[in-house]
């Protein structure tokens, strides 16, 4: 066999081999993707840590109520409510809520779970097997092709045995990491679409200021 012959050969197989990592790694994301769209509505807890290089900047916890694309996030310092369109952001301890329209960059560092609408363009995916937390996991990067998006780095941790989330680290165009952690997820939550709007009686002597 030629140098030619054997050069071609050995880019034919890694070519497939490298076809069949990020099929994998769709396929996966895929599972979770399903899972969690047939799961009804999802409530989980999470810890999001944000990071100044490798030390840990600051920690909030919190917990998610999440029903398709509409969510709300309430943590130590801050409650969320996203009604798939609207934003309302009320810090605790403010008289103001603010009301504005997402961006879907702006969102995309909200919700832990927002690659589910990334994975399928713009990013190259790779996997591995992992443990986290002693059970058996995949670890899913997905690399953005493009060095003006947003996010340029998610890592997500997937449990073998449930295809659900276990950690979300994102790392976005400034080189800035955070890091969510989630547990105790339960499936299958109804939600009133309240759950996802500021509600004014529940809030008296809150201001609302309107930023669209």
């Amino acid at each position: 066999m030629n140098f030619r012959r054997i050069l071609l050969t050995l880019l034919t197989g890694a070519a497939i081999t490298t076809a069949t990592f990020a099929q994998s790694a769709r396929q996966i994301l895929d599972r979770t993707s399903s899972k969690l769209k047939s799961s009804g509505g999802i409530e989980a807890n999470f810890e999001a840590t944000r990071f100044n290089g490798i030390q840990e900047a600051e920690t909030a916890n919190g917990q998610i109520s999440l029903s398709g694309n509409k969510f709300k996030i309430t943590s130590s310092s801050l409650t969320t409510w996203f009604d798939g369109r609207t934003q309302w952001t009320l810090m605790h301890g403010s008289d103001e809520v603010n009301v504005s329209t997402p961006t879907a960059a702006e969102l995309q560092q909200i919700n832990p779970y927002t690659f589910l609408s990334l994975y399928k363009k713009d990013y190259n995916l790779t996997t591995t097997n992992t443990t986290y937390h002693n059970k058996p996991a995949f670890e899913v990067r997905m690399h953005a092709q493009s060095a003006a998006s947003t996010l340029s780095l998610i890592i997500i941790t997937i449990d073998k045995a449930t295809d659900m989330p276990l950690s979300v680290r994102i790392k976005d165009k400034k080189g800035v990491w955070m890091r969510i952690r989630v547990s105790n997820i339960q499936t299958g939550k109804r939600f009133n679409e309240s759950t996802f709007k500021f509600d004014t009686t529940q809030h008296p002597g809150i201001e609302v200021i309107d930023l669209r």
